[in-house]
């Protein structure tokens, strides 16, 4: 009883929820912006396992059709509780930016940090990550980690194999780095990044469609 009553946005009781900063019933407890400290939010303390029921619908189709639900795991661990929060909302705005066949069937590897700032986090293991959007028109996102110190290089190569860009050669730091690149000047068509970083070598490819 206690799950059907919250189905129908009830409490556990079955009782409307009032939502105490407009003194209205709502479906939606805690719907306020912790980022701000506006609206309706939860300040109680919680040492962990804390979670949340969340139900959607009803779902209006017509007879024997079918339709596509489309479900995000998003994790996000930032600095503290309210940085991960801020994490989380960039990766659901960039999850919302991308189109249908890029979800349901692209490969998409979303890094934290920036080129300027990598992560106090290191990665066990060489990785440059696909690019995203991809396809892009006319700038896309890399990322890579590294988890030792040593001299990087990232550069692009059209399918004849020239070098038309150089987006990093110097010296970094073990962690994890993220850079955009525009293909402004560039053509349509598919081209290659290459990491180079101490004796690891990746090439991916990525199709510039304008």
């Amino acid at each position: 009883m206690d799950a059907q009553n919250q189905a129908r946005g009830l409490t556990s009781n079955g009782y409307p929820i009032i939502n105490p900063v407009t003194n209205q019933t709502t479906t939606f407890p805690f719907s306020g912006d912790p980022i701000t400290g506006e609206g309706w939010i939860y300040n109680s303390w919680t040492s962990g396992g804390a979670g949340f029921v969340f139900f959607s619908g009803p779902f209006n189709m017509a007879a024997n059709d079918t339709q596509w639900v489309m479900i995000a795991l998003i994790p996000a661990h930032g600095n503290t509780g309210l940085n991960s929060i801020e994490l989380l909302r960039e990766k659901t705005d960039l999850i919302r930016s991308l189109s249908y066949d890029s979800l349901a069937y692209g490969s998409i590897n979303y890094g934290i940090t920036d080129v300027q700032e990598p992560n106090s986090f290191i990665p066990e293991n060489f990785s440059l990550f696909q690019n995203y959007p991809n396809p892009f028109n006319p700038s896309t996102k890399i990322s890579w980690q590294s988890p030792v110190s040593s001299h990087q290089s990232l550069k692009i190569f059209d399918v004849l194999g020239n070098e038309v860009a150089t987006l990093i050669n110097e010296y970094k730091s073990a962690g994890s780095y993220e850079i955009d690149f525009n293909a402004s000047s560039l053509s349509s068509g598919i081209y290659f990044y290459r990491l180079q970083a101490g004796s690891f070598i990746q090439t991916k490819k990525m199709v510039l469609i304008k």
